[in-house]
């Protein structure tokens, strides 16, 4: 029997569907009513055969419904299935009668765009299914509106197999959700190359924790009322055998994907608290130490608890630690965010909220969180006071925190002309390579102030 090459994948589904009942249940998802993965694999393969003998083009759309899991938390899982059921159906209108759209799984969707006469066409696809799935959905008076992102592959150049063909699409997809929302790419071969030495880093990141490669710098906080060092970041980095020296940039993103950031930020907070202390007990005078908690360790459940045990541990007072929180992590969950800043500021322990100015917190809930600064971000500092935007933004920033009674911190200062005008403007604090590059810790304790011992105050005061 011959097949018309557009139908060839319709004409499959024909084939499984006059079948059994039982054969149907077990080819199609049944919230959608859309082909499983099973039956999506069977039909892919049964094409690529065709295609290959008669040397035709196909491609490969692997979609996923960015930040879908707020939906299922915020409204309901019945609201989420809705939303995918109507979502599958406005997929469909995007395709030709030849093509198929299949679940895989969760709010991950499939697309096979066959005979094609260039791999451009699946740009066109996607592009609509960008659009279609940006449109806003009203379910039971919910007003939800979603994005996608979508991989692309293409046969023969992508790939001669089913499951080629899906890896670089999914490679693709990742590819797509990191340029942001709405976006759809086509796979490279690069993304091969990127791929294996995102799990060889991955591979030695986890040998890295048990191997304690990982070190601390610290970057000085400056005064600017007298000039004096108000505290210190403490900044990781990796010591790697073979690699070197290896910056946050590169390990800490890959640190939240795989979950690694947790003990490694435990052991970044076990460090800083434990080193302040010895730098105490050496006979220096007393200043805070700065860490940074990532959104996955602040999310946790038992955070404070953590903060808790490890000050015990340390024998630090509370009171010269400062946890520094992205915008995002204490946007994510106001409620459960506030409860547990509350828990940490009764310890004593000094809150401050990072990258201020890049998220989305409202006045509103500044007042209720429980903090004691605004760190500027760096991107405002950057081009100061040359650009009138940022200038204004950095001021009214310093006037609000002022108004609430709360400190700021200027980082990423690296001009004269920037430490001038934060000055002139009544910053409290300021950091940056202008000032300091983040130093070791032999380094750094040479710029810490020793204590007097009571022999010298007393010959002071004669």
């Amino acid at each position: 029997m011959k097949w018309r090459d557009a139908r060839l994948p319709q004409l499959i589904l024909k084939r499984f569907t006059s079948k059994t009942p039982l054969v149907n249940l077990t080819h199609y998802d049944n919230l959608t009513a859309l082909p499983n993965r099973t039956w999506f694999n069977e039909i892919l393969n049964k094409t690529l055969n065709h295609a290959s003998r008669h040397k035709k083009i196909m491609a490969v759309l692997l979609i996923d419904l960015d930040r879908f899991r707020y939906v299922n938390d915020a409204f309901s899982h019945a609201i989420g299935d809705l939303v995918l059921i109507e979502m599958a159906k406005r997929f469909k209108t995007t395709l030709r009668a030849g093509d198929v759209i299949a679940r895989m799984d969760g709010d991950e969707f499939i697309i096979l765009l066959n005979d094609i006469t260039h791999a451009k066409f699946a740009s066109f696809v996607a592009e609509k299914i960008v659009q279609c799935a940006s449109l806003p959905f009203i379910v039971e008076n919910h007003r939800i509106a979603l994005t996608a992102s979508i991989g692309i592959s293409v046969y023969p150049t992508d790939g001669n197999s089913l499951e080629d063909l899906q890896r670089n699409a999914a490679l693709a997809m990742h590819r797509a959700k990191q340029a942001g929302s709405g976006v759809f790419h086509y796979f490279t071969k690069a993304m091969n190359f990127e791929a294996h030495e995102h799990i060889q880093l991955e591979m030695a990141l986890k040998k890295a924790i048990n191997n304690h490669e990982f070190i601390l710098h610290y970057q000085p906080k400056l005064n600017l009322r007298d000039g004096s060092i108000e505290g210190v970041e403490a900044l990781i980095r990796w010591e790697n055998p073979e690699m070197g020296l290896i910056t946050p940039s590169r390990f800490i993103p890959l640190a939240e994907e795989t979950g690694l950031i947790m003990p490694i930020g435990e052991w970044v907070l076990r460090e800083a608290c434990q080193t302040n202390q010895a730098w105490q007990t050496e006979g220096y005078e007393p200043i805070s130490i700065a860490v940074n908690l990532s959104a996955k360790q602040f999310q946790h459940p038992n955070i404070a608890e953590l903060v808790k045990t490890i000050l015990s541990e340390s024998g630090m007072d509370p009171k010269y630690l400062e946890l520094e929180i992205t915008e995002t992590a204490v946007m994510e969950d106001v409620e459960a965010a506030i409860t547990k800043l509350n828990d940490i500021k009764k310890m004593g322990v000094q809150i401050s909220i990072d990258d201020f100015g890049t998220g989305y917190t409202s006045i509103s809930y500044l007042k209720k969180f429980p903090i004691n600064g605004l760190k500027i971000d760096q991107s405002f500092i950057k081009d100061i006071p040359e650009n009138a935007n940022n200038t204004a933004i950095t001021s009214a920033i310093i006037a609000l925190a002022h108004t609430l009674g709360m400190k700021v911190v200027a980082e990423g200062v690296e001009t004269a002309g920037q430490l001038q005008y934060l000055t002139d403007n009544k910053c409290d604090i300021v950091q940056g390579y202008y000032l300091s590059r983040p130093l070791p810790e032999q380094k750094i304790v040479l710029q810490l102030v020793r204590k007097k011992t009571t022999k010298e105050a007393h010959h002071g005061a004669e």
